[in-house]
């Protein structure tokens, strides 16, 4: 349907409340001074704009009081909540069909906090169109949209590792283990491949798998810094590739030495893709955006020392103003560690000034009495470092432990009600 709308203005946003005419000379407008959920955690969204409108309302309904003697007592303020009959006349509203997948499409925009007008609705379908529309592919078609980014390609990507949660630890040993069998295979190419050739290529395994090998100590968060994720990225790229162009020039032998190869350069070619996907995947994620709920950088950080291989994934504010830049001294960093004695954790940590507020989610109680009872012991080695713990929380709340509802922050639709002003 995405061919047949064209954007235009006006539309329903929880922080950009809209007065909606009745047949009954009444004003009803969305309201949203509840709570949203952000990548900081909880926030509260700014009512500024509600309150305008409700002072101005207000003022006009005093002014025609004061002018009309007949005029009836105005009724109080009745809120309740959003309905779906809301929601479809909203669609209505905007020319856009009341259908079963408009409407779903209609309340997971409400859900995220992006304004429900018909510009963003065609966008969306625009970006979607050709897809199975699934709740993978809606959900990252929302997220591109936040960040300013139309690409069936990064769609495709993103959806993907909505749907999978793809391990990156994991990831990497299997990529080590498939190049380590590709190694051995070698020697079934001789009939197709060139001797120096063969000898490239098993340098050039050899050299990447020492990068791999000493990935923990060189990456950045875990070790010295000397490889971040961009570098390792065009490793992987660039690994891809040389590969995939000794896969054309090696000719299949149906059922010969050289089908061994083939199978083998096929399976460390399809590792490589899985790796590459999820790191470009990050660097999506970490696009700047006008909108500062989303605006931060994203890692998925390896931890191969594991048994079984973990991820430790961390997001940092980005500064309002600028889009490419931290300010350590003003941000919000938030981790979540898959860790094999407590399960899944988050951090949530708000810094400003050496003064440090904290918030751990926990899957279950036992975790939590534990980081309450070494909570002293975290304070005192902040102090050491010369910070101050303000704020110190510990909750037990599965859903949180996971990175992926700060990856898109959300707010509830039972967050959203509709307030009737009766004159």
């Amino acid at each position: 349907m995405a061919e047949n709308l064209a954007p235009g203005t006006g539309g329903l946003h929880p922080g950009k409340p809209v007065i909606w005419p009745t047949s009954k000379q009444s004003q009803q407008q969305v309201s949203s001074s509840q709570q949203s959920q952000t990548s900081g955690g909880v926030r509260n969204i700014s009512t500024s704009t509600t309150q305008q409108t409700a002072q101005a309302a207000s003022t006009s309904a005093a002014a025609q009081t004061a002018t009309t003697a007949a005029a009836a007592p105005a009724t109080a303020n009745v809120a309740r909540a959003m309905t779906l009959e809301d929601i479809g006349s909203h669609l209505a509203s905007l020319q856009i069909a009341n259908t079963d997948t408009n409407m779903r499409m209609a309340q997971l925009m409400l859900k995220y906090g992006v304004e429900l007008s018909r510009g963003n609705f065609v966008k969306l379908m625009q970006m979607m169109q050709g897809t199975n529309m699934s709740p993978a592919i809606q959900e990252a078609a929302i997220a591109l949209l936040m960040k300013g980014i139309d690409s069936p390609e990064a769609l495709k990507i993103l959806s993907n590792y909505f749907q999978q949660d793809p391990n990156l630890a994991a990831q990497l040993i299997a990529l080590q283990q498939s190049l380590g069998s590709l190694q051995g295979t070698l020697g079934a190419g001789r009939a197709a491949l060139s001797s120096s050739l063969l000898s490239q290529i098993s340098a050039m395994l050899t050299q990447f798998d020492e990068l791999l090998k000493g990935l923990p100590g060189k990456y950045k968060f875990t070790g010295d810094g000397s490889v971040d994720r961009e570098a390792l990225l065009n490793e992987v790229r660039a690994m891809k590739g040389f590969l995939e162009g000794v896969q054309e020039k090696a000719p299949i032998d149906q059922g010969g030495a050289s089908e061994v190869l083939s199978a083998s350069l096929s399976a460390a070619i399809n590792k490589l893709d899985s790796v590459l996907q999820n790191l470009v995947t990050q660097a999506i994620m970490s696009q700047g955006s006008d909108r500062q709920e989303v605006n931060y950088q994203f890692y998925q950080i390896p931890n191969s020392l594991a048994i079984p291989p973990k991820n430790f994934e961390i997001i940092i504010k980005k500064d309002s103003n600028e889009h490419k830049t931290i300010d350590p001294a003003d941000t919000q960093v938030i981790m979540s560690i898959d860790t094999h004695n407590m399960g899944k954790v988050s951090i949530i940590m708000r810094v400003r000034d050496k003064k440090v507020n904290m918030l751990f989610n926990t899957e279950n109680a036992e975790a939590q009495n534990l980081f309450l009872k070494e909570s002293g012991d975290l304070m005192k080695k902040l102090l050491d470092k010369d910070y101050i713990a303000e704020g110190f929380q510990v909750k037990v709340n599965s859903t949180m432990c996971n990175i992926r509802p700060y990856l898109i922050p959300m707010i509830g639709l039972d967050d959203l009600t509709k307030i009737n002003v009766e004159a």
